[in-house]
């Protein structure tokens, strides 16, 4: 699995966004100059298609993805920071598999007209044949900022309102 890819950042970027609004919004509504403080967690288990980008060969992963952090609320800023989990396998066409685990961190800050989220992550998956014996490595590395500042108001994403906007993805196949 080559994990974290571009349409997984957006989409998370697509949950983090809306739920980043949604707390400032009801956070806001109830500011107080004491700090709000709360943890969240989940876990999932997702199961797809994959394609290699070492070898080329297709086949199905199973990802758990454990996200666990810590939240912020001063009624003025929003801050979340936490760590996505990912252990998974893949199984090739040729029977080969990959198996990985890929911790990345994460964290965004929001207030009444600005979000701005940074995501570094790494993982070191190990390539084994049909047989079971070790064939290879795949290191993925991914760095992901965004800013966003909300220059009209409306509480949506609009063209120029993004200010900074970086995206890295390495696969190296050894």
């Amino acid at each position: 699995m080559q994990r974290p890819t571009k349409p997984h950042h957006a989409a998370k970027l697509q949950l983090l966004l809306p739920l980043a609004v949604l707390m400032l919004l009801l956070f806001a509504a109830t500011a107080s100059a004491a700090a709000t403080v709360g943890t969240f967690y989940q876990q999932e288990t997702i199961i797809g298609p994959d394609v290699s980008l070492c070898t080329g060969l297709t086949g199905t992963v199973t990802n758990t993805a454990t996200d666990a952090g810590r939240f912020v609320d001063t009624g003025g800023t929003f801050h979340v920071s936490g760590t996505t989990t990912q252990d998974y396998r893949t199984d090739w066409s040729d029977g080969s598999y990959l198996i990985s685990h890929s911790p990345s961190h994460f964290e965004f800050n929001t207030n009444s007209g600005e979000f701005v989220s940074t995501e570094a992550q790494q993982d070191r998956g190990t390539l084994y044949s049909a047989d079971g014996q070790v064939i290879g490595q795949q290191t993925v590395f991914t760095l992901t900022h965004l800013t966003w500042r909300d220059t009209n108001g409306n509480g949506q994403p609009d063209p120029g309102e993004f200010t900074s906007s970086v995206e890295q993805f390495r696969v190296s196949c050894s």
